[in-house]
């Protein structure tokens, strides 16, 4: 009896894994080849810590004001409103004296305080009086008013930023404080890509009958540069072993992880999937999803390798179920596709045996989501993405779904 090969469209493949499994064994390859680098904090914006950070100085370094005002010794204020003005203590330029009886020092936010001070009076309930002569007009003071002691922000030894903190405005100007020039980050993946098929030709090329424009060019170009990454255009390679071995043999020497697009079905011009199979080795090459199936995973050396399906749709959807956990997983960031509940305001049609992800548009009302879908669910169907702005997930198990069923959903301001 002659062996059944199973195609995209049969809802069940013997030889397909589930998502979870897929990504399982993505996450373990990726884990094993991420690095460090060292690079200076004001390049640092956005990237993932490698290690923790713990403090050097204390923040801040001397007892400083918290107002412009005037600092005193509060035990004077018991005896006279009326003090004389010493000088004045600037940030960057302090007061060095000592302060007399019934003394004041004119001082600025941020200033040194001067020594035997033990309170500031702002400066809205001060009186000039005549020159360096002052009336404290405040009768609710009481001791260390508005001043900003030594080490009360951050002391030494303090833990600042933990291993994997994504770096930000705030944590940049928090390890400047402690004079933090390198830090050590996960280094940045490098990512290739290319596209294939004699049908595909660039966009500034006439289309002839039979061809379609390189539209995967440009959608993994957008979904890789969301990304903090560094990205590698290959361009496109024909249905040739020679030139797809010529694509796979740069991104080898170039990148930590290569994408393709096309090539990895059953049709008698998919080289993909043996051109890899001669070169590393694939872990998988279906996954029990619609749209996706002909998913390509594995390694060549030590360059992870993602074979996408030719579709458009499909490969926008295995980019975010697939290849995005791979480049946080290398990036040294927590990626968890985030599923949120809805109630369906549409039919669904589906069969049992793998997963399906079916193009959606969802409101919120009330703090709930609620999701139709955005008609014909085609994976060549481009225009019906960009009609939607979520995807419905509907498990293995799962046949058709009916108005007011509850439904998960995954939204594409978060990935796409």
């Amino acid at each position: 009896m002659k062996k059944k090969i199973y195609s995209c469209m049969d809802d069940y493949d013997p030889n397909s894994i589930l998502i979870e499994d897929a990504l399982k064994k993505i996450k373990k390859l990726s884990k094993k080849i991420n690095t460090h680098e060292y690079i200076n904090l004001i390049d640092s914006h956005n990237r993932v810590l490698y290690e923790n950070i713990k403090s050097k100085l204390k923040v801040p370094n001397y007892d400083n004001s918290a107002m412009d005002g005037y600092a005193l010794n509060i035990n004077d204020l018991n005896k006279t409103k009326i003090f004389s003005v010493a000088g004045s203590s600037l940030a960057g330029s302090p007061f060095k004296k000592n302060i007399k009886k019934n003394e004041c020092v004119k001082i600025m936010t941020g200033a040194v305080l001067p020594k035997n001070c033990n309170i500031v009076i702002m400066k809205e309930e001060v009186t000039l009086i005549k020159k360096n002569l002052v009336k404290i007009n405040s009768d609710k003071v009481k001791k260390f008013q508005n001043i900003r002691f030594s080490g009360e922000d951050i002391k030494p030894n303090k833990l600042l930023l933990k291993k994997f903190h994504i770096i930000n405005s705030s944590s940049m100007g928090l390890l400047a404080s402690q004079g933090i020039n390198k830090i050590k980050v996960f280094k940045k993946p490098k990512v290739s890509f290319f596209t294939s098929g004699d049908e595909v030709v660039a966009i500034n090329k006439k289309l002839a009958y039979g061809k379609v424009h390189d539209s995967n060019r440009f959608t993994l170009t957008g979904m890789l540069a969301k990304n903090n990454i560094d990205v590698l255009d290959l361009g496109h390679a024909k249905d040739s072993i020679k030139d797809i071995k010529k694509k796979f043999s740069t991104a080898v020497k170039e990148s930590d992880i290569v994408i393709s697009t096309g090539g990895v079905s059953v049709g008698d011009a998919d080289y993909i999937k043996d051109v890899v199979k001669s070169l590393g080795d694939i872990n998988f090459w279906k996954v029990a999803v619609k749209p996706g199936r002909p998913l390509a995973f594995g390694k060549i050396k030590d360059t992870i390798f993602f074979g996408l399906p030719g579709n458009p749709v499909s490969v926008m959807i295995t980019f975010l179920l697939f290849v995005l956990p791979s480049i946080y997983e290398l990036s040294g960031k927590e990626h968890e596709l985030v599923l949120e509940d809805a109630i369906l305001k549409s039919n669904l049609k589906k069969r049992q045996g793998r997963a399906e992800l079916q193009r959606g548009y969802y409101i919120s009302k009330n703090k709930k989501n609620y999701v139709e879908s955005v008609g014909e669910q085609g994976s060549g169907i481009l225009s019906s993405m960009n009609n939607a702005n979520c995807l419905i997930y509907l498990p293995v198990e799962k046949g058709k779904s009916n108005i007011n069923d509850n439904v998960k959903i995954i939204k594409f301001k978060n990935y796409i």
